[in-house]
């Protein structure tokens, strides 16, 4: 027997803003695609916002804690019991979800992850399932939003002998983008050779039930001998300046966005790293901390970003490239309205075919 295929897809991740007690909820939207190959009888199709099992998130970073967090939200898309024809069939949904949902997380002292299950019921059974993170933002106009104008800017001396210091980026930075940051290092006392400079994103996950709490470079970046100038071995004179970039992985797979979920929060910060020898030829390496925020795409330097359509999901591909203008004008009294295709889609008792 030929089963039908299901395949579900998602308008982006679940972005909240506000803190739990006060985000307004998240409009979650997809469709669901059903390839029928012979004429199968189905009575219903759901769809279900749920919480992940295990199984399906295989790229952990560490053990699988217990899950503590279960959500299910289901929209019934369909419902009937008729025979489907060959072809492919076009369904779309909509789930509210609240705003107190727990972020994404996935660490060795909790784990939250959801995913979009689109499940068949009838003489066949067949479902599809697709992981979706759910990311929290601060609302316009909070004490966050100051945070993406602060810019790094810290120093330190050690033994009045070496002043370390960083500056050049913002506090609030996004994954998946370089870090720019500069590094100065100022001798206060001659004899000093540096033999190595970096920058190293640092995370730490804090856990007050008890548990240790555990710190992991996320990323680094250290030059090479040569790399910025003649600077390896010799000695500081006055002061050197090195501009260094870092990239920052994507979330979800190295890092993870600044989140606290119950006893557990994620931090970041950034460390400018150096090794000096003295004229004795004893080494020292010097790290200086600044505190750093990862936070989701959607709220940080938004201003780049393609401007949302909410109402995309219901477009429709009226006609492709053709060399034939007199096929193009034929085609433009066939233009209708995306929004009209949708309701009727929500509404219809049967399913739409689309081929």
């Amino acid at each position: 027997m030929i089963l039908p295929s299901v395949r579900v897809f998602a308008l982006g991740d679940v972005v909240l803003q506000g803190a739990p007690a006060e985000a307004p909820g998240f409009v979650f939207d997809g469709r669901v695609l059903v390839t029928v190959r012979v004429p199968t009888r189905i009575h219903t199709v759901d769809v279900v916002f749920q919480t992940a099992a295990a199984s399906r998130w295989a790229r952990l970073r560490a053990r699988d804690p217990p899950h503590e967090h279960h959500v299910s939200f289901r929209d019934t898309v369909y419902s009937g019991d008729e025979t489907w024809a060959r072809g492919t069939y076009e369904f779309f949904f909509r789930i509210v979800l609240p705003g107190d949902l727990s972020e994404t997380m996935f660490t060795e002292h909790k784990r939250v992850a959801y995913e979009v299950r689109a499940s068949l019921g009838g003489s066949v059974r067949r479902a599809a399932t697709r992981p979706v993170a759910v990311k929290r933002v601060p609302y316009f106009g909070s004490a966050w939003e100051a945070l993406a104008s602060d810019v790094v800017h810290v120093s330190a001396v050690w033994r009045d002998r070496i002043e370390m210091c960083a500056l050049g980026c913002s506090r609030v930075q996004r994954d998946g983008r370089p870090l720019r940051v500069t590094g100065v290092v100022r001798a206060l006392e001659k004899g000093f050779r540096l033999t190595k400079v970096g920058v190293i994103l640092e995370e730490r996950t804090r856990c007050r039930t008890g548990r240790a709490c555990s710190s992991a470079v996320a990323a680094s970046r250290f030059l090479r001998a040569g790399e910025h100038g003649d600077w390896y071995g010799c000695p500081i004179i006055d002061q050197r300046a090195f501009d260094l970039e870092l990239q920052i992985p994507r979330a979800y797979g190295k890092i993870q966005y600044d989140v606290k979920h119950g006893s557990v929060t994620v931090s970041h910060r950034l460390a400018f790293v150096i090794a000096v020898v003295d004229q004795f030829g004893h080494g020292t390496s010097l790290r200086l901390f600044t505190p750093l925020h990862i936070m989701p795409h959607d709220w940080v330097d938004c201003g780049d970003e393609l401007p949302a359509y909410a109402d995309a999901l219901a477009d429709r591909v009226l006609l492709t490239a053709d060399t034939d203008s007199r096929a193009v004008d034929g085609a433009r009294t066939q233009i209708t309205g995306g929004s009209s295709t949708r309701a009727a889609a929500d509404t219809a008792s049967r399913p739409e075919i689309l081929s």
